[in-house]
């Protein structure tokens, strides 16, 4: 089997990528895995040729000072200064053994990647599960994993039960990334393509049946490795400034040493003495000791750098803090505390205002003139609550021996929809129990949405939350106070300039609906045939608050004349206002 041509697995079904791969749920045959063992080779991250310790060493005089040192050492035996010889070969060398000492240190780190292969695997042939070492995997293998495994190689999901896996390796995502079977339809980011699990990333929660994909140096594990042995070097700021400092020092030496020589000649020295005091003199305007401080200042750098887990290769790229001038943020959980609280909500053409923070379950549902609303008009609203809470997977507990105050378990924003239906006084244990799920589309970053599917009664209902455009392009419908209606072009309008409104108050903006099925729609559901003809809620608009470091981070990153750039997948406006509060708060 020759190598197969990258595809965008994530963007196919389960079935069609088995049909791609040649293979099907019962796994490969022996025979066949192995015909393509041979073919492929080993599941193995590779590493291209390094240098050996003598090289690395040998390098570190690599340096038009460090040389100017060793030929002023060669002019002092020369003179029989062997004294002054000895102390420039000494301060050459010990600059040479803190160089190679950082850079081995740091090799040898960089080394564990490749340990992050684990030595078995759980995988199906003919049906029959197996463990094999994870070396033999193949393309077209399916791979059973469980929580606590590791990820042998890259994976399709073809069936989940509450899968999570711990993505932050490659995604820098400190949430476990929760994974779904469904195609997504568009190219998205690495981040957001969860129906695949990647090699090296370990599971979370759940388990699930997942065909393999890439392997070795094919996987984004690989491919990271690839991108960090073919990284080429170039000189720092600091680098290019000792070069041009040793470069005017070489010249200004050769002058000098011309000009005494000739002066010496003209003084009736004798040839060989006046060539012996120009060296000397000129020798002796070479910094001996510049090279070590320096490289001695760097190494303190580098150790106060490991103490607080940032790893430095190279003792020049101590000073890329010094050099930089942009730093990119993610805005969610980096600059913001990923504590979501609903503030306001607009239901119909209603508004209405949400008190109380976190997820303690104490506020009210407020009109806009901020009287709390009777039982009976919470009742009214109970759809909107409810399908807040069942389109939702997060729970909500209450302060215990490891958390000092209410918490989440699972995506904070849910946990603030959960939050504000029991707020709203609503019982989500009933509704849950009166409404059991028959199916879930998850939410993925290309169609924006999540969909449960219920049993009502004889009825089958989906409840939907997501962002307000993706829904509005879904819905036909609107709920207005009691009544459904067509959802016309002017609603659509005031719901995208809502939007557009809380966005640029630095809000996070989740819309909701719902729709009922025709009964001539049975199991199994279809994402494509369910999430339509959607009858519109209304909105809710929620604050995650500023970490209180962040805004003298960002004044002292400003008084270094570093500029701040933050990288959100919300609306731009809602970076800009977040930028803005950071700015100002004090």
């Amino acid at each position: 089997m020759n190598m197969p041509k990258r595809l965008n697995y994530y963007r196919l079904s389960a079935s069609e990528v088995l049909e791609q791969l040649d293979s099907r749920a019962s796994g490969l045959t022996p025979v066949e895995a192995n015909k393509r063992l041979n073919s492929l080779g080993p599941n193995l991250l590779m590493r291209t040729k390094h240098e050996s310790a003598l090289t690395t060493f040998v390098r570190q005089f690599k340096n038009l000072l460090v040389i100017m040192l060793l030929v002023s050492a060669g002019l002092s035996v020369y003179l029989h200064d062997t004294k002054t010889a000895t102390i420039l070969v000494l301060i050459a060398v010990m600059n040479a053994v803190v160089g190679f000492i950082q850079e081995h240190k740091a090799e040898t780190l960089m080394k564990s990647l490749e340990r992050l292969l684990v030595p078995q695997a759980k995988v199906i042939r003919d049906g029959q599960m197996s463990e094999i070492n994870s070396t033999e995997l193949v393309l077209g293998d399916v791979v059973y994993l469980a929580e606590g495994d590791s990820a042998p190689a890259d994976l399709r999901v073809l069936d989940e039960q509450e899968l999570s896996s711990n993505d932050f390796a490659l995604t820098g995502e400190s949430n476990p990334s929760r994974k779904f079977v469904h195609a997504i339809g568009a190219d998205v980011v690495l981040g957001n393509r969860h129906n695949l699990v990647f090699m090296g990333t370990t599971v979370a929660t759940g388990s699930a049946h997942g065909v393999v994909v890439a392997t070795g140096m094919q996987t984004e594990l690989g491919r990271i490795a690839s991108l960090s042995q073919a990284t080429r070097s170039e000189l720092s700021p600091l680098q290019l400034e000792m070069d041009h400092l040793a470069q005017r020092l070489l010249q200004a030496t050769l002058v000098l040493a011309g000009l005494l020589v000739i002066i010496a000649v003209r003084a009736d020295l004798g040839l060989q003495a006046a060539i012996l005091f120009g060296v000397g003199i000129s020798a002796a305007m070479i910094p001996t000791a510049l090279v070590a401080e320096v490289n001695i200042t760097l190494a303190l750098t580098a150790g106060r750098l490991s103490r607080r887990r940032a790893l430095v290769k190279k003792l020049s790229a101590v000073e890329t803090l010094g050099a930089t001038n942009i730093i990119l943020t993610d805005k969610t959980g980096t600059l913001t505390k990923n504590e979501m609280t609903v503030q306001q909500l607009l239901i119909g053409r209603s508004h209405y205002n949400v008190t109380g923070t976190g997820y303690q379950p104490s506020g009210d549902i407020t009109s806009e003139n901020g009287k709390p609303l009777t039982s009976s008009k919470l009742r009214e609203l109970d759809l909107f609550f409810a399908c807040a809470a069942l389109a939702s997977n997060a729970h909500v507990n209450p302060a215990d021996t490891e958390h000092s105050d209410w918490y989440v378990v699972g995506d904070p924003t849910e946990g603030a929809l959960i939050t504000l239906a029991n707020k709203a006084g609503l019982d989500i244990a009933s509704w849950e129990s009166d409404q059991p799920e028959l199916r879930e589309f998850q939410f993925d970053s290309a169609r924006k949405l999540l969909s449960s599917v219920r049993r009502r009664g004889d009825e089958t209902v989906v409840y939907v939350k997501g962002a307000p455009e993706s829904l509005l392009a879904a819905s036909t419908d609107i709920w207005d106070h009691g009544h459904v209606r067509k959802l016309t072009a002017a609603d659509r309008k005031y719901y995208d300039a809502y939007n557009q409104q809380q966005a640029g108050a630095a809000k996070r903006n989740l819309a909701f609906g719902y729709r009922v099925l025709p009964s001539s729609m049975k199991p199994p559901f279809k994402m494509e045939n369910v999430e339509q003809k959607f009858v519109f809620l209304g909105m809710a608009s929620m604050v995650d608050p500023l970490r209180s470091a962040v805004p003298a981070a960002m004044r002292a990153a400003n008084r270094a004349h570093i500029s701040v750039s933050i990288i959100t997948g919300d609306f731009p406006i809602t970076a800009a206002a977040i930028a803005e509060q950071a700015q100002l708060s004090k």
